[in-house]
C-alpha cells in the first residue's frame, strides 16, 4: 500500500468512524444516559480533530507530489534518494533535519550541507540580491510564525493540537535556522 493510499483509507475510517458517533449520540438524548453522552461527546470531538487533520494529511500529501513534480528535474524525480515528506523524493538533508518535531540542526551539520552549495552565486546580482531580500523576508515570517505556534502550544487544550503545535513550531524553527545559514552562506 502507498503512504497516498494509506493516507486516503486513514481519512475514509475516520469519517466512518465519526458519522457513527454522530449517529449514537443522536440516540442519547435523555438524561438518563448523561454519561455515556458526555463520554462520547468527548470521542466525536476528538474524532473531528482526527478526521481533519487527515483531510489536511491527504491533501498536504497530494500537493507535495505536485510540486515535487513541476520543480525537480525528472531524472532526481526517478532517484527518489531522500525523503523530508515520506514517500516523496526530495533534497537531500542530514538525517536530523529530516523529521518535524526533531531538534534544530546544529551549525555544524549546516556548514556541512551548506558547504555543498556553490561558493559563488551563478545567479545575476539583481536576482541574488532579490532572494537575499526574499530570504530575510522568510525569516521574520518564521520568528512570527514560531511565536504564534508557542503561544497556540500553549492555549490549546487538546493535546493533539497541544502536540501539532510544538511540532510545527519546532519544524518552524529548524527552517529559520537554515535560512539563516543560507542567507549567511548568501552574504555579498
Amino acid at each position: 500500500m502507498t503512504l497516498e493510499e494509506l493516507l486516503h483509507e486513514i481519512k475514509g475510517l475516520e469519517e466512518k468512524e465519526l458519522e457513527s458517533y454522530k449517529k449514537l449520540l443522536k440516540k442519547l438524548k435523555d438524561p438518563e444516559y448523561a454519561d455515556l453522552r458526555n463520554f462520547l461527546l468527548k470521542l466525536t470531538i476528538d474524532e473531528t480533530l482526527h478526521k481533519h487533520i487527515s483531510e489536511a494529511l491527504e491533501k498536504a500529501y497530494q500537493e507535495v507530489e505536485e510540486l515535487v513534480r513541476e520543480y525537480t528535474p525528472e531524472e532526481e524525480v526517478e532517484l527518489g534518494t531522500a525523503v523530508l515528506f515520506p514517500g516523496v523524493p526530495t533534497i537531500i538533508l542530514p538525517r536530523e533535519v529530516n523529521a518535524i518535531g526533531t531538534k534544530i540542526p546544529t551549525d555544524e551539520i549546516l556548514e556541512e550541507y551548506f558547504g555543498e552549495f556553490p561558493g559563488e552565486p551563478i545567479v545575476p546580482a539583481e536576482l541574488m540580491e532579490e532572494i537575499r531580500e526574499k530570504l530575510r523576508e522568510y525569516i521574520k515570517n518564521k520568528e512570527a510564525l514560531i511565536m504564534n505556534y508557542e503561544k497556540l502550544s500553549e492555549k490549546a487544550k487538546h493535546p493533539v493540537l497541544k502536540g501539532i503545535a510544538k511540532d510545527i513550531k519546532n519544524n518552524k524553527e529548524q527552517h529559520k535556522k537554515m535560512l539563516e545559514k543560507l542567507l549567511e552562506h548568501y552574504k555579498s
